[in-house]
């Protein structure tokens, strides 16, 4: 019980949005020193900018409200889907303006970690999304829900 109010005090939307935008900035540094990159950015790239997707929901969740132990429980967990269901469900579309790039992209990166595949091989047929799809989508969500819950983000503008 201790643990479960330390956790609700301590996990908040200004953290979960420092550590969002250091996965996305992390993912962006990963893609641009692979001298090997041919048509598809590294692995740990799309799974660095997913998790900082996933993060970045899950700081417009929380600050909506949102508790801990919704949050990590079975209902959303990595679920990246049902955290983006839930955060336009709660507005999210009010300050983010959602391009069709935007949900393919999303789409895609949850076909590719369906079952973990993004952290273990997986053997099959894969269909990833552009980097060029990917990076725009995780720069621009993390600017528009990081100024919601007061936190820096990207200076960066992408044109569609």
């Amino acid at each position: 019980m201790q643990k479960q109010l330390m956790d609700e005090e301590r996990t908040t939307a200004i953290g979960l949005a420092r550590y969002a935008y250091e996965y996305i900035e992390a993912a962006m540094l990963v893609e641009r020193n692979d001298p090997t990159a041919t048509h598809i950015s590294p692995i740990p790239a799309y799974f660095l900018a997913m998790h900082g997707i996933e993060l970045t929901l899950k700081a417009y969740l929380r600050h909506k409200g949102m508790t801990v132990k919704d949050l990590r429980g079975p209902k959303y967990g990595h679920d990246l889907h049902a955290c983006h269901r839930k955060a336009k469900e709660l507005g999210l579309l009010s300050i983010f303006k959602e391009l069709p790039t935007d949900a393919d992209a999303m789409r895609m990166l949850v076909g590719l970690n369906e079952h973990q595949g993004l952290r273990y091989i997986k053997t099959g047929m894969k269909q990833f999304p552009l980097w060029s799809l990917v990076e725009p989508l995780a720069v621009r969500l993390h600017q528009a829900v990081a100024p919601e819950v007061g936190y820096k983000s990207f200076n960066i503008t992408y044109h569609h």
